[in-house]
């Protein structure tokens, strides 16, 4: 009797199956996590992955009433197409599994935008409409994987398995690395396996790889060989009763290899071979000729073949092939796979392609190119595919026209990553092809420039700039190709060394100054562009005029939106008048531009609105323009910077849930380095929101983030001195130290950005001046000093009689002079201008001035207000100040105070409120943070500004507030 072909049972495994279901648990908590298992061939990383799998879907207990509990699982298979292989191949068996476990109405809703569907359609068919709009759109389909994968694990438990990664195509890796570093808060877990033996350090995985190893959601799986004991049981399971000696050599021979311990069982008595290959390749060996010859045809065709593109290509007619196919299922070389057939192991696959004569090779390749060139699909797989099959022909002019194809669907299709890569196997093709330039319908040069640009798209300067010298190289004749390769060459250099060569930027300008062809003058106009951003004064002026010049002459809107945009920033930074720079900036929204290019626009306009403070203009702008992105699906390209803005103005009009929507979206939508002003944004939100244990575990949760952060981008040094002085604020102000000088460095320097001197200045003015408070004489003259620098108008003059204000605070200036200085602030202020943070702050400095006045009574309706409007408004702190404020002054409880302790508890955060529940129990720091599933650090800093809150001198007094806010009765 054989052996079964594979051991019933998996063997040894725990730790790392219990990785897998931790990983899944966390998923399951909405905590998402990408497992990475790695380990050589043979050793069982598929099989760990099924049995995975069996136990997360099993349910034997009937537990799961409504089907939306049962996890959704997708498969997806690398296939090893070479370096030309197709965008997102294995990508689009996933989408097709999620298809049939949810349903076509499911999937268009998680899809989201009709731009969306589109691009999904060409990968799932069936999902689009029957009658789409003419000129409907595809959007980015990178993009449209991951809103489609956030959207559906919102409702179920997406469990995405990607098998053998060392065969994936760029865009695959990418998504893989996107996925596993910013989709957060969704039941989402991916499984990915590749083989570690096929990973050297030339492999376009390996830095995938390491980017995935910094990222704290991944969890890395080592499948290592099994130990004697194990091979012995799993040899038992195969065949019972066989000499331990044979057990032992079996273990020694198979080094532990699973695969290869079930082919040497599977041997017998016959001899053991002397080589690996020769063992893989045993079952293949005793197989008869037809059966042989059907194996090698279908190994040159992938893993996986389909029973027609089988039938075409092989020699044999119909009865040999049946007959062939079925004696190797019967020897456990091939299994049925749907509607083909797979071998059982990708080693078996390889050792029997390389069985395979040169000749017998070139004339199967052959076949394979023929068939799916005359009966492909629309799927780039294929046309890739086709391109692959032509290069292992060696029929190199066929492989460069269907490279070509390839390159055409991809481009309009899917992947910049894909693009490049056969931009650049064409680059290499070109001199073996006659008439390449005919066949390509593009020049050498501009192949190269398109490269490029691909590059450059994928935010990868390096290679980006490495394509334009290429070009470069082979560009002497061509001015517009070669101004268009210096100007790349230029912007990539000055993204990789904050330096650009002006050299380049000089020759480009020369070879397009004087020429009448429209073609130029557009790339005239981008060209003196850059040049205005590299310059100042009178230099960057006319650069900018000529650019807009040039852009409204040839009637290219895009050049034109670009020109414009480049003179607001040029407006609001050398001539110091943001609102000046708005109305370039409004006409620049208002040109015919694609939706790329009107996002641009879009986005620096939200941008300088916020500048100047008109954040409800802002708000409304910026949530338009995003809400076009996202229906021409590209929020990944043109919407993470306008999330970012639109959080912003959203946080600072007291919409805190909406701000913190857009803020997670622009989390998600950045790089992990570019991501971190998201957290600094989120972590001021929530200093000001009084949730100081929430912001330190924040940091420390992305330090690592926050630190490749600051060293790649040094010129954010002062928003992050900004926030520390943010985080450090008090009723009484703070301490003078490392926080205040840095924050006051800020405020000073000529060569800071108005916004960041203005936002500095006032942060240092709330950081060390105070009513009652002795300030610090160095800090107060310095103050002093840049308030009156700042212009007499718009917002800066807003901050100056703020800090003014702040200032006669801290001078001990007659209370009523003071009342007067903060009601204008207040009064100022009401129309907006300033963050809420920044209003409310002045209204509770305007009741402590009141209260000095001895005007109590308006005080106390002034406190009471700010605490109970605070909280919603997203600055819980500030209601806390207004509080303890007029705890200090003792206003009289019964009127409007904020006295009560009632109103105290009330200013109090959900999570704090959970705390002090915990503390009137009689619970211990530990045991509240047991209880609440945080460290008992974090727990300490809760109770302590609790306390601070609500007045507390201790724990038992809290506990007696707390009680007594419970009982206080409140209207139906």
């Amino acid at each position: 009797m054989p052996a079964p072909s594979s051991s019933p049972r998996m063997v040894g495994r725990h730790t790392e199956l219990a990785a897998l279901l931790e990983a899944y648990d966390d998923g399951v908590r909405a905590v998402p996590r990408t497992v990475i298992v790695r380990g050589e061939a043979g050793v069982g990383k598929t099989r760990l992955v099924q049995e995975f799998l069996a136990l997360v879907t099993a349910d034997p207990l009937g537990s799961r009433s409504d089907p939306d509990d049962e996890p959704v699982v997708a498969f997806g298979q690398c296939v090893d197409l070479g370096p030309i292989g197709a965008a997102f191949g294995p990508v689009r068996r996933v989408l097709r599994d999620l298809h049939a476990a949810v349903g076509t109405d499911a999937l268009r809703e998680a899809a989201g935008s009709a731009a969306a569907i589109a691009s999904l359609a060409a990968l799932v068919p069936g999902i689009a409409d029957e009658t789409p709009e003419a000129e409907e759109a595809t959007g980015e389909f990178a993009e449209a994987i991951e809103v489609l994968l956030e959207r559906l694990s919102q409702r179920r438990h997406v469990i995405v398995v990607l098998e053998d990664l060392q065969w994936a195509d760029a865009a695959t890796m990418a998504l893989l690395k996107t996925l596993a570093s910013t989709l957060r808060g969704r039941r989402l877990t991916i499984v990915a396996t590749y083989r570690s033996d096929d990973i050297d350090r030339f492999h376009p995985l390996r830095p995938v790889l390491a980017e995935l190893d910094r990222t704290r959601s991944v969890v890395r799986v080592e499948v290592t060989p099994l130990n004697p004991d194990e091979v012995a049981e799993q040899v038992a399971q195969l065949a019972g009763g066989l000499d331990p000696r044979v057990v032992e050599a079996l273990a020694e021979r198979s080094g532990g290899i699973p695969f290869l311990v079930e082919e040497l069982v599977d041997l017998g008595d016959r001899a053991l071979p002397d080589t690996l290959r020769e063992l893989v390749l045993a079952r293949y060996a005793r197989l008869g000729e037809d059966a042989q010859q059907a194996l090698r045809t279908m190994a040159a065709g992938g893993v996986h073949v389909d029973d027609d593109v089988l039938a075409a290509v092989t020699a044999l007619d119909e009865h040999a092939l049946d007959h062939a196919v079925r004696e190797a299922i019967d020897t456990r070389v091939i299994v049925a796979d749907g509607a083909g057939y797979a071998f059982r192991h990708a080693l078996t696959r390889e050792a029997v392609e390389g069985e395979m004569l040169p000749s017998e090779r070139v004339r199967v390749h052959r076949r394979y190119a023929e068939h799916l060139r005359d009966h492909r699909g629309e799927s780039p797989d294929d046309a890739s595919a086709v391109a692959e099959h032509w290069l292992a022909a060696r029929d190199l002019p066929a492989a460069f026209d269907a490279t070509v194809v390839a390159l055409q669907e991809t481009r309009s299709r899917f992947s910049p990553a894909t693009a490049a890569k056969l931009a650049e196997r064409l680059a290499e093709l070109w001199d073996q092809v006659p008439d390449a330039e005919n066949r390509s319908g593009t020049t050498l040069p501009a192949l190269h420039l398109d490269a490029a640009q691909a590059w450059h798209d994928l935010g990868d300067p390096e290679r980006a700039l490495r394509s334009a010298n290429e070009g470069l190289a082979v560009c002497p004749d061509d001015p517009i190709t070669r101004a268009a390769l210096l100007r790349r060459r230029y912007v990539e250099t000055f993204n990789l060394e904050h330096r650009g060569r002006r050299d380049d930027i000089d020759e480009a300008v020369s070879l397009l100054e004087g020429s009448d062809d429209r073609r130029a003058r557009i790339l005239l106009s981008r060209v003196l562009t850059n040049m205005a951003i590299d310059e100042h004064g009178t230099d960057a002026a006319h650069y900018a005029a000529r650019a807009i010049a040039l852009a409204e002459e040839s009637g290219d809107d895009d050049a034109l939106a670009v020109a414009l945009t480049v003179e607001a920033w040029r407006i609001a930074g050398d001539e110091d008048d943001e609102p000046g720079a708005l109305a370039p900036l409004e006409r620049a929204v208002t040109l015919r531009l694609d939706p790329s290019m009107r996002a641009y626009a879009g986005q620096a306009l939200t941008d300088m609105l916020l500048r100047v403070g008109r954040f409800d203009e802002a708000s409304v702008v910026g949530a338009q323009h995003f809400e076009e992105v996202s229906r021409a699906g590209i929020e990944r390209g043109s919407g993470a910077a306008l999330a970012h803005s639109l959080s912003f103005a959203l946080f600072a009009t007291g919409r805190p849930d909406a701000g913190l929507r857009y803020a997670q979206r622009a989390r998600r939508l950045l790089s992990p380095v570019d991501s971190a002003s998201v957290v600094r944004r989120l972590a001021s939100h929530l200093s000001w929101d009084d949730r100081a244990a929430e912001r330190d575990d924040l940091f420390a949760t992305e330090r690592g983030r926050i630190e490749e952060s600051q060293r790649r981008y040094p010129d954010k040094d002062d928003w992050w001195a900004i926030e520390r002085a943010e985080a450090a604020l008090a009723l009484h102000g703070g301490e003078i130290g490392p926080v205040a000088t840095d924050v006051l460095a800020a405020a000073e320097g000529e060569a800071r950005t108005p916004a960041v001197r203005r936002y500095a200045l006032l942060t240092a003015a709330l950081l060390t001046l105070a009513p009652g408070r002795t300030p610090d004489p160095d800090a107060r003259a310095r103050i002093g000093a840049a308030v009156e620098t700042l212009p007499g108008v718009g917002l800066a003059r807003s901050v100056a009689g703020f800090v003014r204000a702040s200032l006669a605070d801290a001078d001990g200036v007659p209370a009523a002079q003071r009342v007067e200085a903060w009601r204008g602030v207040v009064d100022d202020l009401s129309g907006g201008g300033m963050p809420i943070w920044h209003v409310q702050t002045a209204r509770c400095r305007l009741a402590w001035a009141l209260i000095d006045a001895g005007e109590r009574t308006e005080a106390a309706t002034l406190l009471s207000d700010v605490a109970a409007e605070s909280p919603a408004l997203g600055v819980a702190r500030v209601a806390r100040w207004a509080t303890e404020l007029a705890t200090q002054a003792r206003l009289a409880p019964g009127s409007a105070t904020a006295d009560s302790s009632h109103g105290a508890v009330a200013t109090l955060t959900p999570r704090e409120l959970q705390v002090l529940e915990l503390i009137a129990e009689g619970l211990t720091n530990p045991q509240i943070g047991q209880r609440l599933f945080i460290s008992p650090k974090t727990a300490s800093v809760h109770v302590s500004a609790i306390l601070a809150k609500i007045g507390a001198a201790n724990r038992a007094e809290a506990a007696a507030l707390y009680a007594a806010s419970a009982s206080t009765p409140t209207s139906a």
